[in-house]
């Protein structure tokens, strides 16, 4: 009876351990595999400008990231990459022989071996998957997409991967600043080409990094409020002051695209009072870092002073953050004045006429 128990139990062992190892090798050679996790805290703002952080040290042959590369781990081994980090690097490069080397080395070094892209900017996963899970996908994506285009081979996505056991204290004010700003870019990728906002979209994952400080929180927030307002204000209208002499006008109003890429786009137009008359223009056509002066038509009712607030909106109708005010002069006499005064004027001059008149017949009696 035992032996039976015992040959039964190891039958049971034996099936369950089949089906741990069943299709599941790479994860066996993972387990077995050593790590090289590469990412560092941010040396670049969300419009990639330099902060003046000094990486160099890091990347040389005896710093933390140039021992990871110039003498790595034996094999197996799997490399964990940030390509946030690649991209300060090679920005670096341009001028730094040392950061080129380091670049090159990586290039090498992981040629044969496994590569994991992790999340763009390396953010914490459980609060990017609580705030934007659809932006986590988008942070895999960018990271991967970026990695394959530097190293020039496939890599992969892991979302089991562990790049760290760190958990940043993030505050009230930087989850803010990170929702609204990637509301902001959601709404402008309605008309503005995706390819335009993707790096800026993914530097967004900066303000939710793993490794964060409240020092850095509050400089990103800031960065990433004046970053999407420079992104806005590259489609805007120009404000203007007109003067409207007459009941059928047309307004030069001046629309400006300082992408690189044309975009197509509706302009809302609301009188602030019922002095003119103005309707909205859609499905504007707007070139690549260009101006575009349309010519608006405007019905004046009754002369004194307006505005125009005009707004771009996308195809759904919504509007942009960017508006400008159209100031309106209007010096118009309206059809039933213009018809009373020429009329008083007409009567006027018959009374003249026939006093001349009078006045001639008497002198020659």
């Amino acid at each position: 009876m035992k032996t039976r128990i015992v040959a039964l139990a190891s039958a049971l062992l034996i099936a369950s351990l089949g089906m741990v190892f069943t299709g599941s090798t790479s994860s066996a050679a993972e387990v077995s595999s050593k790590k090289i996790i590469l990412f560092d805290t941010a040396h670049r703002d969300l419009l990639g400008v330099s902060l003046g952080l000094d990486l160099l040290p890091s990347l040389q042959p005896g710093g933390r990231l140039g021992r990871m590369v110039f003498t790595p781990l034996k094999k197996p081994r799997i490399w964990l990459i940030d390509a946030a980090l690649i991209e300060d690097v090679k920005t670096l490069a341009e001028e730094e022989v040392s950061a080129q080397e380091w670049l090159n080395k990586l290039k090498s070094v992981t040629k044969s071996d496994r590569v994991i892209a992790i999340p763009y900017g390396h953010p914490d996963k459980a609060t990017a998957k609580r705030l934007a899970p659809t932006e986590l996908k988008f942070y895999y994506q960018s990271s991967k997409s970026r990695l394959q285009k530097f190293l020039e081979r496939p890599v992969i996505n892991d979302p089991t991967a562990v790049w760290t056991m760190k958990r940043p204290k993030i505050n009230k004010e930087t989850i803010d600043s990170y929702l609204l700003n990637r509301k902001a870019i959601s709404l402008l990728r309605t008309v503005v080409p995706v390819s335009e906002l993707d790096a800026l979209r993914s530097r967004l994952a900066l303000l939710i990094a793993s490794d964060i400080t409240a020092e850095q929180q509050q400089f990103f927030s800031q960065n990433a409020d004046v970053s999407i307002a420079l992104q806005n204000h590259k489609l805007r209208i120009f404000p203007g002051k007109y003067r409207l002499s007459s009941t059928h006008e047309k307004v030069p109003v001046t629309l400006v695209n300082d992408f690189s890429a044309p975009v197509k786009i509706s302009l809302q137009l609301t009188a602030l009072n019922s002095r003119i008359q103005v309707e909205s223009m859609q499905a504007i056509s707007i070139p690549a870092g260009a101006k575009l002066q349309l010519s608006v038509p405007v019905t004046v009712i009754a002369s004194g002073t307006t505005a125009v607030l005009a707004q771009f909106a996308n195809s759904r109708g919504t509007l942009l953050l960017e508006s400008a005010m159209l100031d309106l002069n209007l010096s118009v006499i309206s059809p039933a004045v213009a018809w009373f005064t020429t009329s008083a004027g007409a009567l006027l001059l018959l009374a003249a006429l026939t006093q001349i008149v009078r006045r001639v017949r008497r002198s020659r009696k």
